[in-house]
């Protein structure tokens, strides 16, 4: 697949194993994302220069309406250089903001290559922003495919 197919990929690949963006948690989310990632590999990219990536993030954003965000995105690169085409495939889960989740900060972990899924996999499920996450439902979930920027 080219990597300008990425997002319509992902929803056939959730439609495929029955999953809908409502009724992901955060640990169906990362397990959907990651094996995405690993099973279903972009042509236009270089693997083995960062050209395809997984980046976990977690933290608190906006402005007057704060919530708290857990995050798996694919990342990938299809034109190596200064003025490289950056795109992001995220996968976003937003939460009501609780005293818990202050606590948290913000935060990210990288996932640079599929040999890596594994481990990553079990960095993210042990993570405290997961087992935050696991405890409420979230309220929003959302893919997003844009320019890194």
């Amino acid at each position: 697949m080219r990597a300008l197919d990425l997002e319509i990929a992902f929803h056939r690949y959730l439609d495929s194993h029955g999953s809908t963006l409502d009724n992901l948690d955060a640990t169906t989310a990362i397990e959907a994302m990651t094996k995405f990632y690993t099973d279903h590999r972009v042509t236009d990219v270089d693997l083995d220069s960062d050209g395809d990536m997984l980046l976990f993030q977690w933290g608190i954003h906006g402005g007057d309406q704060q919530e708290f965000l857990y995050d798996i995105t694919r990342q990938v690169i299809t034109n190596h250089g200064d003025d490289g085409d950056i795109r992001q495939l995220s996968l976003t889960l937003h939460y009501p903001l609780t005293p818990s989740s202050r606590n948290l900060g913000n935060g990210s972990r990288w996932c640079p290559h599929p040999e890596q899924a594994q481990s990553f996999l079990s960095l993210v499920a042990n993570h405290p922003a997961t087992t935050h996450a696991l405890t409420s439902h979230p309220h929003r979930t959302q893919v997003t495919f844009d320019h890194a920027g």
